[in-house]
């Protein structure tokens, strides 16, 4: 990447991502990939006043080797050094980002069940970071960084080296920079557009929705008592006061539907990279509140160990909705990659909800959001069900019927 973009992609992660202040630390969780953006980011940080910066570093290839040699149980383990080392700079004013890379072929030739135990201690070193993410006292964001094994499965019509540019210019475009115009503008005016999509969706106060497709997807859902509708900087009832983006690229809109109320059937949209390995035309079905079943063209059980690990994991906890002419699905690639497919599609989440995205829900311990039909869970999995002939329909407490997406594109 050229310096000057390389420089904007950092000033924007810092200014609109973590919103980052004088006197805090960044922690930063990066692939060696990434390690040009990690430097730039380090420099800008300090010239910001950091107090400090830390550097957890993760190699695909080292990792790839672990999960082909060592034995699952060995994969599983996750050092309390491991935890310890994240949690001691988030119980201080810290702010924390994530530049990951995606792997769409390198992991082929490792068992599943040794990509499912890797799996699990990765996620159990993400909870630590989840645990102030969903009490509501962290700025966090998570972006993604080009690879050459990530651009020859988005462009295997090109050579590696013209695969890997047409990537970087893609991620530049999805990230609002290039060389000219101001990326921390950009992103100014596009969190601003969109939150009045947003703010309309409050004002309705939908009881619930019915979401439909050509592909088959045909489900209802409540949306829990007190919902709020989230995007971009708009954090809901986080007890971060500072706003700050949590994903970049993001193109949705989202909240927390009520687990106790999905029936119907979602069919994918996009593959799903599970477990490092792609999930690929696959559907599920909800009766009562859960998961009851899930079929797939490949790799169906590593969705069935995600979907139905334990009670929790087979509720929904998050449904997000995205125009089809977001500058991501204008590309008319798919990436690969569950952070910008997302952002390309509707889309929904089994597993852990936002309490963020009810009022006072921050507040409230576990007990109280489940109660109120908030998802607790250790682990949550997007899938994109948006298509050009999606339909959403919110449904108010008096029984009107508002379309608020038609054709895959917004028309509230």
């Amino acid at each position: 990447m050229n310096p000057i973009r390389l420089k904007k992609y950092a000033r924007v992660l810092l200014e609109i991502g973590v919103n980052f202040q004088k006197g805090q630390i960044l922690l930063l969780q990066t692939c060696t990939d990434a390690l040009d953006l990690a430097r730039c980011l380090t420099e800008e940080a300090f010239m910001m006043g950091a107090k400090d910066v830390v550097v957890h570093l993760e190699d695909a290839q080292i990792e790839h080797l672990r999960a082909l040699h060592c034995d699952t149980d060995t994969l599983k383990e996750l050092p309390e050094w491991k935890k310890e080392s994240l949690d001691y700079y988030l119980r201080q004013d810290c702010v924390q980002m994530s530049l990951m890379g995606s792997y769409p072929t390198l992991n082929e030739d490792v068992p599943s069940d040794h990509l499912l135990a890797k799996g699990f201690s990765s996620n159990e070193l993400r909870n630590v970071v989840r645990k102030y993410i969903h009490a509501g006292t962290l700025k966090w964001t998570g972006t993604v960084y080009p690879n050459v094994n990530w651009a020859r499965k988005v462009y295997p019509e090109l050579s590696d080296h013209e695969a890997l540019i047409r990537l970087e210019e893609a991620l530049c475009k999805m990230m609002r920079i290039d060389d000219e115009s101001d990326p921390v503008e950009n992103w100014h005016k596009h969190c601003e557009s969109l939150g009045k999509i947003s703010a309309k969706l409050n004002d309705y106060n939908f009881r619930s929705l019915h979401i439909t497709s050509e592909l088959g997807t045909d489900i209802t859902m409540d949306l829990v008592k007190d919902h709020i509708w989230t995007s971009a900087a708009d954090m809901g009832s986080s007890k971060v006061k500072e706003p700050y983006v949590a994903n970049m690229p993001t193109e949705e809109i989202f909240t927390d539907p009520d687990y106790r109320s999905v029936n119907g059937v979602a069919y994918a949209s996009f593959p799903l990279m599970m477990s490092q390995k792609l999930v690929t035309d696959f559907s599920i079905t909800f009766k009562d509140g859960k998961a009851v079943d899930c079929h797939a063209s490949a790799n169906e059980e590593l969705l069935r160990d995600a979907l139905f690990k334990n009670e929790t994991t087979r509720r929904l906890g998050e449904v997000a909705l995205v125009s089809k002419n977001s500058p991501i699905k204008r590309m008319n690639r798919i990436f690969y990659n569950g952070l910008i497919d997302e952002n390309a599609a509707c889309h929904l989440a089994f597993g852990q909800s936002f309490s963020s995205n009810i009022k006072n829900g921050a507040s409230m311990s576990d007990q109280e959001l489940l109660a109120h039909g908030v998802n607790v869970a250790t682990s949550h999995n997007d899938f994109m069900i948006g298509t050009p002939e999606t339909k959403v329909v919110g449904i108010t407490f008096d029984g009107q019927e508002v379309v608020i997406m038609e054709h895959g594109d917004f028309v509230i």
